[in-house]
């Protein structure tokens, strides 16, 4: 936007000035709000995808974590271990270490950063 002097300043009276001014004032507001809109728009777009790329990276991550149970309770069943009692084993550990998760959660101190 080009800014336009006019030579004969002179020849405006003060309302007129004023009111210039306040007409500038205005134009200048909307522009700056409309930017802001623009830029927090940019961001949410960004923030979206990535929420989108970590909402997918652990979807594969769950789905790894149950072929993965699912290869152990198989490596069980290999070393001569009947199915069932090696998918109770696997089971047992899983559940396990939950418990053991949830309880130092339990008993964790809260940090004094507030």
């Amino acid at each position: 936007m080009a800014i336009q002097v006019s030579h004969s300043s002179r020849d405006r009276s003060l309302p007129e000035v004023v009111a210039d001014i306040k007409t500038d004032a205005s134009l200048l507001v909307r522009q700056e709000i409309a930017l802001a809109k623009a830029e927090l728009k940019e961001k949410a777009v960004a923030v979206a995808k990535q929420a989108a790329f970590f909402g997918a990276a652990g979807v594969l991550a769950y789905s790894g974590l149950f072929v993965l149970l699912a290869a152990l309770v198989l490596g069980l069943i290999a070393l001569g271990v009947v199915a069932w009692l090696a998918a109770l084993i696997v089971a047992i550990v899983v559940f396990t270490g939950a418990f053991v998760l949830v309880q130092r959660a339990r008993h964790a101190q809260p940090s004094s950063e507030s």
